[in-house]
């Protein structure tokens, strides 16, 4: 610490110092109170940042405390307050993903890929079966228009006025934007080897060339936005779908024999799902999970061509 003799001394030679230099005591005096008011700022910074550390490390240190001691209360508020969360955050990352997979279009291949591995032995304790086990049978809703107050839960099927969709359609839209097809969505999945692309489907003439047992079944997926458009051609959306829906860029179009066999439909990463038959008639079998399969019903809805069914 400064001794205060010292400073007085020091003080003194500043004023002489001023006077023998033509400057006046107000002079003087402005600047010792300028000097000393730029001493209490770097005073109040130094006392804010150590303030600021203090928060940051009581904030911590109650963290910590919470983890070791009340391991079961920590772990329900973080699961009631981050899956309230979840949805809402991946609804705005969906929306600012938009422009840059717009801008590059490639960046869609790495979401083809599936990064979580279905466990079969995940088994929900005390699930709420409730929204399927009021489900009883699937009604058609063709005249009706949903709102928002809809129970979500309930399948409901809908009629199209749409001309029906054949090989030939796609095959022709295939080759006009053969460019874009090739580059976003080449890949089908099939039981069939002879078909390890959209392309191979097309250049045999699956419709024309059948196969001896007519049992194929190939599944095409598309996860881009500039393939999903084109097709829109085709299969647009359909006009009584709410606004509010959640909208995907994934789509599956499922290519079928007379006796192809009994298969399940692919996860889609929506909640909401729509299942249209363009061309024949399919039957889809709605099965209860195992936690709700005593308390729900599997119902069979006939999809014939032109319908819609909303799950």
């Amino acid at each position: 610490m400064v001794d205060l003799e010292v400073y007085k001394k020091q003080l003194k030679k500043i004023r002489q110092f001023a006077r023998e230099n033509d400057i006046t005591e107000n002079e003087i005096n402005k600047a010792l109170q300028n000097s000393f008011r730029t001493l209490e700022k770097k005073k109040k910074k130094v006392n804010f940042r150590f303030f600021m550390k203090s928060m940051v490390t009581l904030l911590f240190i109650i963290i910590i405390c919470f983890i070791s001691f009340d391991k079961k209360f920590l772990g329900v508020m973080l699961l009631r307050n981050l899956q309230n969360s979840i949805y809402p955050g991946l609804k705005l990352l969906r929306k600012i993903a938009i422009p840059i997979i717009q801008h590059y279009p490639s960046l869609s291949e790495l979401y083809d890929e599936w990064c979580i591995l279905e466990n079969p032995y995940f088994y929900v304790n005390d699930m709420d079966c409730w929204p399927c086990s009021v489900v009883h049978f699937v009604p058609d809703l063709s005249s009706h228009h949903i709102s928002r107050s809809f129970n979500l839960g309930i399948p409901y099927t809908k009629t199209e006025n749409l001309s029906q969709v054949h090989m030939e359609d796609i095959q022709q839209l295939l080759w006009q934007n053969s460019g874009v097809f090739k580059k976003d969505a080449m890949r089908v999945f099939s039981n069939n080897k002879t078909y390890r692309d959209i392309q191979d489907i097309m250049e045999k003439n699956m419709d024309l060339n059948r196969s001896k047992n007519l049992n194929n079944h190939i599944t095409w997926r598309i996860n881009s936005m500039t393939t999903g458009r084109i097709l829109r051609k085709l299969f647009p959306k359909p006009v009584d779908t709410p606004n509010w829906w959640e909208q995907s860029t994934e789509r599956f179009i499922i290519f079928d024999e007379p006796n192809s066999p009994p298969y399940s439909l692919p996860n889609p990463e929506c909640s909401n799902i729509m299942i249209r038959c363009t061309a024949g008639t399919r039957l889809i079998k709605m099965i209860a999970s195992p936690e709700c399969s005593a308390s729900c019903e599997s119902i069979i809805v006939l999809l014939s061509a032109g319908k819609a069914f909303f799950v």
